[in-house]
């Protein structure tokens, strides 16, 4: 059975959607095939772009260059229609194989792409088993399917104009959150309630973090707190230490992700060590932001922000410079990173107009902790255009 739906309304999922068409040419693809099942426990991560729906049964998203389509279970449909989001939603009751192959051969296109990708997670939706399914539905016909990673990278780097407003709102709403728990930090606290002051925020703010909160916000106090993605301990505030806190939210679907550190010191005055370290970071900081142009090779940007970390006397830091914010905190598609094994591909890709990235270079000190920033920029002809606030002299906290 066929339903031909009403004209698409034109919300941020319809935007995607044509965004994803005009796509096609540009990424050497014919048609573009998404397809999810029971999707509520083992989501696509692209799907979300569209809609806000699950799918029970095998489902099928078709877009080519001229037409969108949805090929659903009969129980499936109704909610999908009355989103008005495809051109045509056709349903199957006993199985798909000949309402899919119907729907390919009203266009026959010749290469397929899916999503399936070696080295980025967020183009790898497709399931193993749904991967086997789909070639058995396919076989003895000529479709060729590859993998559809490249138009998936475009699709998350270049934010539309609707993206970035939301993606600037996070971020604004971060910095108020910041400022606010920074009012708050007093000799004695703990890493620990630093944490629950910013998760008060976001749930105040009827926001959720923008990763797990077992570690949103990451604390790290002083030289003895672990570093990495981990959870807040319960190291205590001295006169004399650093705070360093990783934190964003999502917020209409948009996520932001800074970082912001503080020494605290009840006559104002930091170590020279830690002013330079402070001073080394943001300039690396300045420096890629000002390289970060169309056309740009990820681990290009990341070399040059490790040559100014080396060149400042430190050692260079074990992870990528940036990675791209969107739908996601790391919206995959590329990564502004070192050309290292568990990069895979990724530092290749090039820098694209409207990417949005972080930059977080970072110099681990061993008496005084971590010394780090994370700005969070888009990408325009001239450079990386800072979203955040970016503090380029080191904040002290002056305690009562």
């Amino acid at each position: 059975m066929t339903s031909t739906t009403a004209t698409p309304v034109r919300d941020l999922g319809a935007q995607k959607l044509a965004q994803a068409q005009s796509l096609l040419d540009e990424c050497g693809l014919d048609a573009w095939l998404t397809v999810v099942r029971e999707s509520a426990e083992r989501p696509d991560p692209t799907l979300r772009y569209f809609l806000d729906l699950d799918f029970t049964w095998a489902t099928f998203f078709l877009v080519t260059k001229t037409s969108t389509a949805a090929l659903v279970a009969t129980f499936d449909a109704p909610d999908l229609r009355e989103r008005g989001l495809f051109d045509k939603v056709v349903t199957y009751k006993e199985g798909p194989r000949a309402a899919l192959l119907e729907l390919l051969d009203e266009t026959k296109p010749a290469r397929i792409g899916i999503n399936v990708s070696e080295h980025d997670a967020l183009a790898d939706g497709l399931t193993a088993g749904l991967r086997d399914s789909l070639d058995s539905l396919l076989k003895g016909t000529a479709y060729q399917l590859v993998s559809a990673a490249p138009l998936l990278f475009r699709l998350r780097n270049v934010k539309l104009p609707e993206e970035r407003r939301r993606i600037e709102r996070a971020v604004l709403e971060t910095e108020g959150m910041f400022d606010r728990v920074r009012d708050q930090i007093r000799i004695g606290m703990t890493a620990r309630q630093i944490a629950a002051m910013f998760q008060e925020e976001a749930a105040r703010a009827g926001v959720p973090t923008a990763w797990p909160v077992h570690h949103c916000p990451t604390v790290t106090v002083g030289a003895n707190s672990p570093i990495g993605h981990v959870g807040p301990g319960d190291q205590p505030v001295t006169d004399g230490c650093i705070v360093h806190v990783d934190f964003g939210i999502a917020r209409d679907g948009y996520c932001s992700d800074l970082q912001r550190l503080w020494y605290v010191k009840r006559d104002g005055e930091a170590p020279e060590a830690v002013r330079k370290a402070y001073a080394t970071v943001a300039g690396a900081i300045d420096a890629t932001a000002r390289a970060l142009v169309p056309g740009a090779i990820g681990w290009e940007i990341d070399q040059l922000a490790r040559d100014r970390i080396r060149e400042g006397g430190y050692s260079e830091y074990a992870h990528a410079l940036g990675h791209h914010l969107g739908r996601a905190v790391h919206d995959g598609g590329g990564v502004l990173g070192p050309r290292w094994e568990r990069y895979g591909e990724e530092p290749y890709e090039p820098v694209r107009l409207g990417a949005v990235y972080t930059l977080e270079p970072s110099v681990h000190l061993p008496e005084h902790g971590i010394v780090s920033l994370e700005e969070d920029v888009v990408v325009e002809e001239k450079g990386g255009l800072f979203l955040s606030k970016f503090p380029r002299e080191l904040p002290v906290i002056r305690p009562a």
